[in-house]
């Protein structure tokens, strides 16, 4: 039961992190959509998907709820760009 717990809270820990650094990482790319460098941070978020889908069957040893999840957190991710926005602001040398 104890290691059911944690293997539980250990999905969930990956979940949030997923959707968190996603949610960043998107935010970023907004940022940098006339740049070269927006093609970093859409592969970034494409790698984070595939090692947080790898954790996760590993986890569970299911493809399905890894799958699952993954839709999940998709929506939630793209729910809280819809709901919430992308972050607006400008690039600010620190050499002010």
């Amino acid at each position: 039961m104890k290691r059911k717990i944690t293997k539980i809270l250990d999905v969930a820990i990956h979940s949030i992190n997923l959707i968190l650094i996603n949610y960043a990482l998107s935010n970023m790319m907004a940022l940098f959509r006339s740049s070269l460098l927006y093609i970093l941070f859409f592969t970034s978020e494409m790698w984070v998907f595939v090692q947080y889908r790898k954790s996760i069957e590993t986890l569970s040893n299911s493809k399905t709820l890894a799958n699952l999840l993954l839709v999940i957190c998709a929506a939630i991710e793209i729910g809280l760009l819809y709901f919430i926005g992308i972050v607006s602001g400008k690039l600010v040398p620190f050499n002010q």
